[in-house]
């Protein structure tokens, strides 16, 4: 009897120590995935992708980098060239000192750029047909945006050609009238607001400006 009640309470031990070891790798299986989610969670949201634009050369010029509420341009050094901030309806236009620099307004088929210090137009950008004018303080025309072959067309006050937009093969290129590349993006942009990069009756951050505003019609909404 002896043998057999010490062969019994062996098995019993055994059987034990298994149901024991086998229940802990239930337990760590759980683990790693609860940590993974823990790790998505943690990782910060951006506010979107960055707008880069290149020369012919390949050499980075100047982007337009999206914040909580509203942008920042910096040139191909990453110097800061101007500050875009949602204020309302309107969008800020701000300088590297914080100096506002003018104001964008309306949409989305008209938006004026409006003096920083006593909120005079400057200049109005209104849809015309398919296309889109922009004019001067006394209305006189500056440059037209025509749609062409699923890119644009932008064109000086004489009616001269004075730049392309040209969307191939997931790159937009903006090209002189000879076809020589001038700026080039990989980032999704519209061949309309793009071709606000063509208007050089304004300053680059007023350009950048409209072009912010087309590619965020939505923007308006925004506190």
């Amino acid at each position: 009897m002896k043998p057999r009640l010490l062969l019994l309470l062996g098995v019993g031990v055994l059987a034990s120590s298994a149901c024991s070891q086998g229940g802990a790798p239930a337990s760590n299986e759980g683990a790693p995935p609860t940590q993974a989610r823990s790790a998505v969670a943690a990782e910060p949201k951006e506010a979107g992708a960055k707008l880069k634009f290149k020369d012919g050369d390949d050499r980075e010029r100047f982007s337009l980098k999206p914040k909580d509420d509203g942008a920042k341009l910096v040139d191909g050094e990453d110097r800061e060239l101007a500050r875009y901030k949602w204020k309302g309806g309107e969008l800020k236009v701000s300088g590297p000192d914080d100096a506002v620099l003018a104001y964008v307004t309306g949409g989305p088929d008209v938006f004026q750029v409006k003096d920083g210090a006593h909120g005079a137009v400057r200049y109005t950008f209104a849809r015309e047909g398919s296309g889109w004018k922009l004019t001067d303080a006394q209305g006189a025309v500056l440059n037209t945006v025509a749609s062409e072959d699923g890119g644009a067309s932008v064109r000086g006050a004489s009616g001269a050609e004075a730049l392309r937009v040209k969307v191939r093969d997931g790159k937009l290129s903006l090209r002189d009238p000879s076809g020589k590349t001038m700026l080039a993006t990989k980032t999704p942009v519209s061949p309309e607001a793009a071709a606000c990069l063509g208007f050089d009756s304004l300053d680059l951050p007023l350009r950048m400006a409209l072009l912010f505003r087309l590619q965020n019609p939505a923007g308006a909404a925004s506190p």
